[in-house]
């Protein structure tokens, strides 16, 4: 069985309380717990946690966790990836020692990110999303940038099984591994580093709510509210004032007819295609060099974690 989603993101953030207020106060995730200089914060899902905070001296991603049903999957996946030449495992499968508990295992990527392969977390209890609630219910998609995209994007497909959904010119790529349009997209940069974790509410509505409860709390929107053409979904950016790491709000996302075959298509980067609406503040260089930051200091390094 494939990959089903993107299960958490761990980051590092120099001020641990500042990025608690942004996150839960600010971007509504629910506070879990917070221990030894690590935050757990939670969606409106069963997941153990959605995203960790660690305090550090500098910001870096730690770590992406994919999710799959099964520890036999689990380590199907670690024997792809041990025979790939662009991967570096970092252990063989065991049960995690962090928060959830669970079987997985870590590796590098061909561009040096901790990606983990995770199964048979406890599920915890959780409140569902209510109707005009603006609490994101999980993480939609994880978007990084890169060096080499073609090699990065190779390595995805042949590694974990990703496929090609859709593509910007030939400069942004989505892939998927089920029915949503993508869970992990990469964009040709100067910088090897984060672009975007895509946070998904329940509706438009509720899309429309995130994004004026952060404007309302003293946030403006790096870009949107818009919906793209590519993935047909809505996007609202916002930026951690602390790290400068760029978080989305968005709902409505492609679900592709696997039955019937499915062909890429190339998107423009014109205003039409990347905004439908075209009610978004137009996209610039500025948006763009947010957006692709700084090359990220954790890669080929592993996180201090307990897996």
């Amino acid at each position: 069985m494939p990959i089903t989603h993107v299960r958490s993101v761990d980051l590092a953030v120099a001020d641990l309380n500042q990025a608690r207020e942004f996150y839960s106060r600010c971007w509504g995730l629910e506070e879990l717990t917070h221990d030894a200089g690590a935050l757990y914060l939670g969606a409106g899902c069963a997941e153990s946690y959605t995203l960790r905070l660690r305090q550090a001296n500098v910001p870096r991603v730690d770590l992406f966790s994919l999710a799959v049903d099964t520890a036999a999957e689990v380590e199907g996946y670690a024997e792809r990836v041990a025979d790939h030449p662009d991967a570096t495992l970092l252990g063989e499968p065991k049960p995690r020692q962090e928060r959830g508990g669970g079987f997985g295992f870590t590796f590098f990527d061909c561009d040096g990110r901790v990606v983990e392969v995770s199964a048979d977390l406890d599920l915890r209890t959780f409140r569902e999303v209510e109707a005009g609630e603006r609490r994101p219910r999980t993480i939609s998609h994880v978007v990084f940038n890169t060096r080499d995209l073609d090699r990065t994007r190779r390595f995805y497909e042949s590694a974990l099984g990703f496929q090609v959904s859709d593509w910007v010119e030939d400069f942004f790529c989505f892939l998927r591994t089920g029915r949503q349009h993508h869970i992990v997209a990469f964009t040709s940069s100067r910088q090897t580093s984060l672009n975007h974790v895509s946070f998904e509410v329940r509706g438009l509505d509720e899309f429309m709510r995130a994004t004026g409860a952060m404007m309302r709390q003293g946030h403006r929107p790096l870009w949107g509210p818009g919906r793209h053409g590519a993935g047909d979904n809505t996007f609202s950016y916002f930026q951690d004032p602390g790290t400068g790491y760029v978080m989305e709000y968005t709902t409505a996302l492609q679900q592709i007819d696997l039955e019937h075959g499915w062909t890429p298509k190339v998107y423009s980067a014109s205003p039409e295609e990347t905004d439908q609406w075209g009610t978004a503040n137009p996209f610039d260089e500025v948006i763009l060099a947010e957006m692709h930051g700084h090359t990220d200091p954790g890669l080929w390094t592993t996180p201090p974690r307990s897996l």
